[in-house]
C-alpha cells in the first residue's frame, strides 16, 4: 500500500484526505505550528506530525518513507515541496517555488517565459508608491497583499488616494495565513469573464478537471465572489482561456500536483490572476462534483497519485461534463451573530438544489462577511438544464440581498435580534 503525505490538511485537504481513506489509504498529517489546533483535533488514523523544523520533519518522513508529498491547504505549499523535493519525490521545480507563493515573483517569472501578464508592481512601504504608481496607465488598480487567500484584503482602487488607504490598510498587518504582509502588490484591474481551471498535473502532464465561470459583484470597492459555474462545453475563447493557463503551468515549474488557476479574459487575451498549487478551496466536498463531472479535483488527484485507471481515462477523454453545476458562496447581509436560519429550506426545496456545506451553527459569528472563506457556507447545484440551475442560483442571492438567509443579530441589535418577513413570493417553488 502507498504511503501518502499531506501538509496541513485543513480546508479542502480535508477532502483529499477523505479521498485517499474511500481508496484505502490512511494519509499521514505534517502540520505547521500555526496549525496546532487543527493538530490536535485531527484523529489522523494514518498518524500525524506536529512540525518543530525542516530537519526534523525531514527526518521523520525519511522514516516513514513515502510516496508522495502533497499540499492540504495554501500555508501547506511551500513546505510540501520542499519536503517532496528533499525526499526525492515527485515534486514541483524548486527554482521556482518562490513564484508559485508570491504574486509578484509569479508575474515575473511569466515575464520571463514570455507568457503575456498583467501590470504589477510590489512596494514594502508608502514611500516607493510614486513609482510603482507610475508602471501603470490607467485606473482602477488593483491593491491585495504578496501572498494570502480568499479574497484578504483585496481592494479596487480608482485613485491614487485610494490605492495609498488600502496599501496603508494591509502593510505590517497580518493576512488570513496568519503572516504579516511586508510586501503589498498593485496590480492592473483585469475586465472581463473570471475564469477557473482547475488541474491535476502528473510528471508534466496536466489534466484538467473542470472550467469554471465566476460572478463577482463590488461592494466598497471589494470584488465578492457570489458563484461558480461550470462550462459544460469549451467554445473557441474557452479554448484560448486553458490553453493559456497550461502555459501559465508551465512558466512557474508545475510539473505535479494540483493547481487552481484565476484567469480574466480581457479584449487584449487570457491574463493571469493567480496560479494556487493546490486544490481548489476553501473545502471541496466530492458528491456535487461527482453528480456533474463524475470526479472532484480532490479525487482526481487521488486517483492520479495512487496511479488508479479514473485518472488515465480522463485524461483521453475530451473534456465534456456531463450535467450543469454551480456553487454558491452563501453570504450573510451583514456581520453579526447568526440568530437563525430561515433561508435554508427554502434553498433545500428548489429543483437543482443538491447540498450544503460549511454552514455556521446558529450562534456562529461572522465577522466579515465579504470574504471568500466560506465562513457563512455555501450550496451546491446540479441538474440537466442549466438555465434551471442558474434560476435557483439567481433565488439564492435573492434570499441573502434581501436578508431573509439568516437572521443576524449585530452589535447594536441587543438580545431581540433582527426579524424578518419569511414570506417571499417571487421565490416559492
Amino acid at each position: 500500500m502507498m504511503k501518502i503525505v499531506i501538509v496541513d490538511p485543513v480546508s479542502s485537504g480535508a477532502s483529499l484526505a477523505e479521498a485517499f481513506r474511500e481508496r484505502g489509504v490512511e494519509t499521514f498529517h505534517v502540520y505547521q505550528p500555526e496549525l496546532e489546533a487543527a493538530f490536535a483535533a485531527d484523529p489522523a488514523p494514518g498518524g500525524k506530525l506536529l512540525r518543530t523544523g525542516f530537519d526534523e520533519t525531514l527526518t521523520a518522513l525519511r522514516r516513514y518513507g513515502p510516496d508522495a508529498v502533497l499540499a492540504g491547504s495554501e500555508v501547506g505549499v511551500a513546505l510540501a515541496d520542499a519536503l517532496a523535493a528533499a525526499l526525492g519525490l515527485p515534486h514541483n521545480a524548486v527554482g521556482l517555488a518562490p513564484a508559485r507563493r508570491d504574486k509578484f515573483a509569479m508575474a515575473q517569472a511569466l515575464g520571463r517565459a514570455g507568457v503575456p501578464h498583467a501590470a504589477t508592481a510590489a512596494v514594502a512601504g508608502e514611500g516607493e508608491l510614486g513609482t510603482a504608481l507610475s508602471r501603470f496607465v490607467h485606473y482602477p488598480v488593483v491593491v491585495k497583499p504578496a501572498a494570502s487567500a480568499g479574497s484578504d484584503g483585496l481592494a479596487i482602487c480608482d485613485t491614487e488616494a485610494q490605492v495609498y488607504e488600502a496599501v496603508r490598510g494591509l502593510l505590517g498587518r497580518p493576512n488570513l495565513l496568519g503572516r504579516r504582509n511586508d510586501v503589498v502588490l498593485l496590480q492592473e484591474y483585469l475586465a472581463g469573464p473570471h475564469y477557473i481551471l482547475d488541474t491535476v498535473s502528473v510528471a508534466g502532464r496536466h489534466v484538467v478537471s473542470d472550467v469554471l465561470t465566476v460572478r463577482f459583484d463590488e461592494v466598497e470597492g471589494r470584488p465578492i465572489q457570489r458563484h461558480k459555474t461550470l462550462k459544460v462545453s469549451l467554445g473557441p475563447q474557452d479554448h484560448a482561456v486553458v490553453t493559456y493557463g497550461l502555459q501559465c503551468l508551465d512558466a512557474l515549474g508545475v510539473s505535479d500536483g494540483a493547481a487552481h488557476t484565476e484567469i480574466r479574459l480581457t479584449d487584449a487575451g487570457p491574463r493571469l490572476i493567480e496560479v494556487n498549487c493546490r486544490l481548489m478551496g476553501p473545502i471541496l466536498p466530492s458528491d456535487p462534483y461527482l453528480a456533474a463531472l463524475g470526479h472532484s479535483q480532490a479525487t482526481l488527484l487521488a486517483d492520479a497519485v495512487l496511479k488508479r485507471a479514473p485518472f488515465d481515462e480522463l485524461a483521453a477523454r475530451p473534456y465534456a461534463p456531463g450535467r450543469q453545476f454551480a456553487v454558491v458562496f452563501l453570504r450573510a447581509k451583514g456581520s453579526g451573530t447568526v440568530r437563525a436560519m430561515p433561508g435554508l429550506d427554502m434553498i433545500r426545496r428548489l429543483p437543482t438544489f443538491h447540498s450544503f456545506a460549511k454552514l455556521p451553527s446558529v450562534g456562529t459569528e461572522i465577522k466579515d462577511p465579504l470574504l471568500t472563506t466560506g465562513t457563512a457556507g455555501l450550496a451546491y447545484f446540479v441538474g440537466t438544464d442549466a438555465l434551471a440551475v442558474l434560476a435557483d442560483v439567481d433565488h439564492v442571492h435573492a434570499l441573502e440581498d434581501s436578508g431573509l438567509l439568516y437572521d443576524m443579530r449585530g452589535p447594536a441589535d441587543g438580545a431581540q435580534g433582527q426579524r424578518h418577513e419569511l414570506l417571499m413570493p417571487s421565490i416559492a417553488r
